[in-house]
């Protein structure tokens, strides 16, 4: 017999080898995982929102690295902040080598316009990115969760309230001055009753203003008798502290108030304007309930100021700038606005007073530089027409705004000045004030209400909310992109706003950006301390007719609303966007 050959052996006897899925045999090949984190993050950059979202589904590998958040603040950059520094004016005269191009990305807080506090890292906390680009994105379609927190029924509902820090504020005769937590209004942080002579004489709370200092929260309350008190709210002990009580320049209500501590300015119900000095020294020395002489600094009489109106303190290096809004009815352009500004040292000496209108803005017009500041404000009136290339040809026949109503309401934080009308529009402004001049640039009306516009309000970054005249219409607005509109006659493009919708789903295929409601009983009710706290907006809405409700405030995550749902009840409204 003869032998096998060695190749025949080891062929019967060797084990069948496992079938290796490669290109040959059709199968997929996993080159990715065996890269390193780095290089997969350097491959991750560069995928657009919808694949990130696709490989966080992947494994949870992939899971952490999509999610890292160097690429969302990547993506940030790329969405909300390289938008606005290339409409900026100032950006465009910058070099390229400052500021990048459209796909390239800095980390210079520098180039971060206005976004700057998140990529600094001032409170020394490291910012969730991936959280803030949901958060702006969802700002950005109105997408939230509404939650709605109803006072039972008092012989004086909660009438006032302010948004400050991250806490709401109330106030009301029958409870006092009340804190709530902006993330869940239903807890009633701290409580401070007004004192049983108050109760008794029925001096009811009429102005609230809140400043926000750098470990507390400053609130002023005043009453319908003409005085008003201070508090301090402390967020980390989560108490309340009367600091003083004083006395007003009138025995009228006190009708608004502004404040900037020290500082704090308001209007009387017989139309004083004072501005008030709130001196630390003397509060600590007095005690807690003392009634104290208030430090006037400045009054002025009104002697015809129609409503609405609106006061704004702010402070600077060497002065105090105390400015009131007002409306009027001008005989050529109807209903028009007032801006005074009163100029103050810091130890109360008055320094300038300047007066401006809206009229000229209305007209389509500047004054001229080179008239007297007396003067100037009475050039659109009295200007006659004059020869070719002459300042006072170039004033139409006809406003090119004309508003035929008193605005509904008005918010000034400056620059920015904004009114709402009952003809579903809005009118913005642009006040420019300087060490030499004060004036209005332009003014352009913003559509895209369908019903009565009642309440407006607006931030120094140009974002404003307002709100319908039923409650049920809320619009979100970026005046920036509106300022290179102003004074022309191209209209404000109507995509620039966002009307808030709590009940729609957005339904992203790629990456899921909605928010997770909270989970509720079966009826959508439920109590905290007193108050009751209500999911089911298609229920509340139901049951609520056209009625008086005010913007309480709005931050860069909520809306606060405050609506009269029958009568002696409210509801607070709190928009989630987080």
């Amino acid at each position: 017999m003869s032998k096998r050959r060695r190749g025949e052996e080891d062929q019967s006897e060797a084990p069948f080898s496992k079938r290796r899925r490669d290109s040959a045999t059709g199968g997929p090949v996993d080159r990715l995982s065996s890269l390193s984190n780095e290089l997969l993050l350097h491959i991750l950059s560069f995928l657009p929102i919808s694949s990130l979202g696709v490989c966080q589904r992947l494994s949870r590998r992939f899971n952490a690295l999509s999610g890292d958040s160097e690429i969302w603040k990547r993506q940030y950059y790329t969405q909300w902040v390289r938008p606005r520094a290339r409409r900026l004016a100032s950006a465009r005269r910058l070099s390229s080598s400052t500021l990048p191009n459209k796909t390239e990305y800095s980390p210079k807080v520098s180039t971060w316009l206005g976004h700057g506090h998140l990529a600094g890292n001032a409170n020394g906390k490291a910012t969730n990115w991936k959280g803030q680009y949901r958060l702006r994105h969802n700002w950005s379609r109105g997408v939230c969760r509404l939650s709605e927190v109803e006072f039972p029924p008092r012989p004086d509902p909660p009438n006032l309230a302010k948004l400050c820090a991250g806490f709401v504020f109330t106030a009301d005769s029958a409870h006092g001055l009340r804190v709530w937590a902006a993330k869940d209004p239903a807890i009633c942080l701290a409580t401070a009753p007004f004192s049983e002579q108050d109760r008794s004489s029925k001096f009811c709370p009429t102005a609230l203003a809140v400043c926000d200092l750098q470990e507390v929260q400053e609130v002023v309350v005043g009453f319908e008798d003409g005085h008003y008190k201070r508090y301090i709210m402390n967020p980390e002990t989560s108490q309340l502290e009367l600091r003083s009580c004083h006395t007003g320049s009138s025995r009228g209500a006190i009708t608004a108030m502004a404040l900037s501590s020290p500082y704090v300015l308001m209007v009387s119900h017989d139309k004083i304007l004072s501005l008030h000095y709130l001196d630390s020294e003397q509060q600590d020395s007095a005690n807690p309930g003392e009634v104290l002489p208030s430090q006037e600094i400045a009054s002025l009489k009104a002697d015809n100021m129609i409503a609405p109106m609106t006061l704004c303190l702010r402070k600077s290096t060497f002065e105090i700038v105390a400015t009131i809004v007002y409306s009027f009815f001008h005989i050529g352009c109807g209903w028009s606005l007032g801006i005074q500004e009163l100029h103050f040292s810091k130890d109360g000496q008055q320094l300038e007073s300047r007066l401006t209108s809206t009229v000229d803005s209305q007209y389509g017009i500047r004054p001229p530089q080179s008239l007297a500041p007396s003067a100037r404000r009475r050039h659109s009136a009295t200007a006659e027409p004059g020869p070719v290339g002459h300042p006072s040809a170039e004033i139409p026949v006809m406003p090119s705004i004309l508003h035929k109503q008193p605005p509904t309401s008005m918010s000034y934080s400056h620059p920015y000045l904004l009114t709402s009308h009952a003809d579903n529009t809005l009118t913005m402004y642009l006040v420019v004030s300087n060490s030499s001049e004060l004036f209005v640039r332009g003014g352009q009306r913003l559509w895209g209400h369908t019903s009565s516009v009642s309440t407006v309000q607006v931030t120094n970054r140009g974002k404003a909310i307002s709100v319908g005249a039923r409650g049920d219409e809320i619009r979100i607005w970026e005046l920036e992109m509106a300022i290179s509109s102003l004074g022309t006659s191209r209209p404000f493009n109507e995509e620039s706003s966002i009307q808030v919708n709590p009940e729609h789903e957005h339904k992203e295929e790629d990456l899921d950006l909605r928010v997770d409601v909270d989970s509720t009983p079966k009826n959508g009710r439920r109590e905290i301390g007193g108050l009751e706290l209500d999911s089911d907006s298609d229920k509340a809405r139901e049951s609520l007719t056209p009625s008086l409700h005010e913007c309480v405030g709005f931050d860069e995550e909520r809306v606060f609303l405050l609506r009269e749902k029958t009568v002696g009840t409210q509801l607070l409204e709190c928009y989630d966007f987080t």
